[in-house]
């Protein structure tokens, strides 16, 4: 996992002009997706099973913005991809409020409909829901001050591994076990691999340019 938890990758959080945009883009846009996806499955019954699907799926995009816009940025340093590159902490709210509209579609059942939720759904859900927590609270400017930079660090790899893992062994356990045809699963381990590469080749260049000036100074 050395790509998704490069620590030269990890920069301190704070808010951008763009803050309050980009968060708000997030949750409406996954919580009309998701209104969408209940009204027209309403007949089959299977409307907040698909409706936790588009939030999902919604919300495995802003992952994959916010884990490429800093190597990005660092390997084109161009202004447009620089300015992009700062609203990473953004990105990564927004894909926590897009997550928290898929969570309430898969409890809304159980709550709503008098549905029994299922032991692993739960689990899911409670360990999901630990995860956004240590994520938001990893994204407070204040959090780095108070509990120092290794252990800041250590929170943001936490909650960055695991959601690719959850999005990657939810592309692969679709290919693999029975499945009706679609083509999301197959683009969505395409996207995280891309994401996972492209980290890798912005650590690989900044060791390699880190040895070169080392070399320069020797």
């Amino acid at each position: 996992m050395v790509a998704i938890d490069s620590s030269h990758d990890i920069a301190a959080p704070g808010e951008t002009a763009h803050t309050g945009q980009i968060v708000l883009f997030a949750f409406l846009g996954a919580a009309l997706l998701a209104a969408a996806s209940v009204v027209l499955n309403a007949n089959d019954g299977n409307g907040w099973r698909v409706a936790a699907e588009m939030a999902g799926r919604f919300s495995l995009l802003l992952f994959v913005a916010a884990l490429i816009v800093e190597p990005l940025a660092r390997l084109i340093p161009t202004k447009l991809l620089q300015a992009v590159g700062r609203e990473r902490g953004n990105l990564t709210l927004g894909f926590a409020a897009a997550s928290a509209v898929a969570l309430a579609c898969v409890a809304a059942p159980s709550n709503l409909g008098g549905e029994a939720m299922s032991a692993p759904a739960m689990a899911y859900c409670a360990l999901t829901a630990l995860i956004l927590v240590v994520m938001l609270f990893s994204g407070h400017p204040a959090t780095i001050r108070y509990l120092g930079a290794p252990a800041w660090r250590a929170l943001q790899r936490i909650a960055t591994s695991y959601f690719w893992l959850v999005f990657t062994l939810a592309g692969l356990e679709h290919l693999v076990g029975p499945h009706l045809p679609d083509s999301w699963y197959g683009f969505s381990l395409l996207l995280l691999t891309a994401a996972l590469l492209l980290r890798f080749a912005d650590s690989f260049v900044a060791h390699w340019r880190h040895r070169d000036v080392a070399g320069k100074v020797a």
